[in-house]
């Protein structure tokens, strides 16, 4: 199965809550571009998750655009910017065992997902990513390793 998972687009410094923060017109581009981008390659997710939080839910609505609709769509606490890596992976993959996805995205925070691609990747270095960075990890359902295969950042786009 492959796992990509995505940062949102750049946000607002300030906001009455972190929760609350808004992408930038920079952010939507960003998310955007790398959505097109996406989509040379997938069409389709099976399964899609995101994080409650504002900017996330933003950077989804903004690649889900480029995308058909997933099976299935959930929305978890488990994908707030320090929530545990290890429970994190633990729920997305059970939810894709499930139903035996073939490919998932997961739009979230720092440092989570970064922390999330070093935990499924065993011996990978956590990559560095910048706002509306992808990684893609292939994971094997049964059990539960994945393999970094790529990451990418919207500044390799131009």
């Amino acid at each position: 199965m492959k796992l990509y998972i995505m940062r949102h687009g750049q946000a607002q410094p300030i906001a009455q809550t972190d929760k609350q923060r808004s992408l930038t017109d920079t952010g939507r581009e960003e998310s955007i571009n790398m959505a097109k981008w996406l989509a040379l390659t997938e069409s389709q997710f099976d399964l899609t998750f995101v994080s409650p939080y504002h900017r996330a839910q933003e950077t989804f609505d903004l690649v889900s655009q480029e995308f058909e609709q997933a099976q299935q769509h959930l929305v978890l606490d488990e994908l707030t910017p320090n929530s545990s890596p290890e429970s994190c992976g633990d729920t997305l993959l059970a939810y894709c065992a499930q139903i035996k996805a073939k490919s998932a995205l997961v739009v979230s925070h720092l440092p989570l997902v970064g922390l999330l691609v070093a935990d499924l990747c065993a011996g990978s270095m956590m990559p560095s990513f910048a706002t509306a960075s992808i990684a893609c990890i292939e994971i094997d359902l049964d059990s539960w390793q994945g393999e970094l295969l790529w990451h990418k950042s919207h500044h390799e786009l131009t």
